[in-house]
């Protein structure tokens, strides 16, 4: 399966349009929790079996920067609080990223991948807009 049938199919899944424009499909997430929309883009990656999820959460505050960092860092050991994702910081923007096959979409999978990294975007969204919040806060 092509990645645009993939992107298809995984539109269907989530019951929203997707299309794939220069090599990525992109939208717009809103929880059903209420939480905070991100954005997000999923795009394939150069060995064609890959896929690429990536949410951007927002701009990295100038004040508490390095608690927030330390809190994210901690985080991504051994995924505890990303769900197997990964929190990095790309031109001052804070993303939550995290790689799968291909093959995944094909078996009609993709919710069940994509479903629970929105929800932990929304939460580390949320957490990059409010980094003063308690650190006991997790997903």
């Amino acid at each position: 399966m092509a990645f645009e049938d993939a992107i298809a199919s995984l539109g269907k899944e989530l019951g929203i349009d997707l299309s794939v424009e220069d090599g990525a499909a992109e939208f717009v997430a809103t929880p059903e929790d209420g939480g905070r929309q991100v954005a997000v883009s999923i795009s394939v990656m150069d060995d064609g079996e890959s896929v690429a999820l990536c949410a951007d959460l927002g701009e990295m505050p100038s004040e508490g920067a390095g608690e927030l960092m330390l809190r994210m860092l901690e985080a991504n050991h051994m995924f505890g609080s990303t769900g197997g994702a990964t929190l990095s910081v790309d031109a001052g923007r804070v993303k939550l990223e995290r790689h799968f096959g291909l093959v995944n979409l094909e078996r009609g999978e993709g919710a069940n991948i994509i479903v629970p990294f929105l929800d932990k975007a929304s939460f580390w969204a949320d957490v990059v807009a409010h980094p003063d919040r308690s650190a006991s806060q997790e997903l």
